[in-house]
Parts: C-alpha cells; structure tokens; sequence
C-alpha cells in the first residue's frame, strides 16, 4: 500500500506530465479551481502553483453566499451559490510571484481561509 506521500507524488508527476502534453499541443492552460462549500474553500492549498496563462476560477457549490477576498491583491468578490467567478490569468494580472492568503470574509470566524501559490514566468 502507498503512503499518501506517494499518491500525492504520483498525482502531481502525472497532472505535470497532462500540463506539458497540453502545452505541447498548443491547447490552453486549464483554469485552477477552487470550490467554496460549507466553510471550506477545496483547493486552496500550496499543491500546485498557479503560474502566467492560468486563470482562477472559484465555484461556490454551497448553498450559502461566499466571498473570495485576495487582500494582499486588493481582490475581493461575492460569489452566489451555483456560480463562479473568474479570475483571467492571475499570475500576470496581478503581476507578483509569492503566496497569498485567500479568505471568505463573511465566513472566516469559522475558518474559511486557504492559500494560493502565484509563480512568475
């Protein structure tokens, strides 16, 4: 049996090598997507960077409304249960590699904060 350790290296190996062969062919860079439900934003971790040509897409698949807040971005949305918002090429638009806490500000006494990983060119 594999450590989570190992799935994980696993994963990110095999996600690199779809990026590479997408690129390779001349397609798009898929969005990062982070989902707002209950009081947890799904992935908004460290994992994977988010580097130039990247859009960041957040869904709200909740049935409450939430907030995207990028303060060090000036960033802030509201985002309705069932939508999203779309961020177009974060990395470039924004313009600053380094990691930026993302936070629901009518959720974040309970928590509801995570992080993004912005990587220059």
């Amino acid at each position: 049996m594999r450590s989570v350790a190992g799935r994980l290296v696993a994963l990110a190996v095999a996600l690199g090598a779809v990026l590479v062969f997408a690129l390779a062919r001349g397609s798009p860079v898929p969005p990062y997507v982070v989902t707002a439900i209950d009081y947890h934003f799904h992935d908004a971790h460290p994992t994977f960077p988010i580097g130039p040509g990247r859009d960041l897409v957040v869904k709200n698949a909740g049935r409450n409304l939430h907030n995207v807040t990028i303060p060090a971005l000036g960033f802030s949305a509201d985002v309705r249960p069932g939508r999203e918002i779309v961020i177009e090429d974060i990395a470039s638009r924004f313009g600053a590699a380094g990691r930026y806490r993302l936070v629901c500000v009518i959720h974040q006494d309970r928590g509801m904060n995570g992080e993004l990983v912005i990587v220059g060119e």
